[in-house]
């Protein structure tokens, strides 16, 4: 479940609709951002084409602001990167 709440959270699945369709509360889907300590491990060494994006999201209240910033595999899909940053 912990994949897939910070899988729909990279790819701008709001942590409300997280919590509806995954059937969990919306304390569980931001105590999963905040504590999130997951690794990313890429399929592939080489990416013809990456598409970097981000996106911002409140963690908690709305004092605590954190940015994703994501790359993702053109080809097929895949979050080859992700990164986490607050105080932005």
């Amino acid at each position: 479940m912990i994949h897939r709440i910070l899988l729909m959270l990279v790819r701008e699945t709001g942590i409300r609709d997280i919590s509806v369709i995954q059937e969990v509360s919306v304390r569980k889907v931001v105590s999963v951002l905040v504590n999130s300590h997951h690794v990313l491990t890429p399929r592939r060494f080489h990416y013809e084409t990456l598409e970097v994006d981000e996106f911002w999201t409140y963690a908690g209240n709305k004092g605590k602001k954190y940015w994703v910033i994501y790359a993702c595999g053109r080809e097929g899909g895949e979050i080859v990167a992700c990164v986490w940053v607050s105080g932005i």
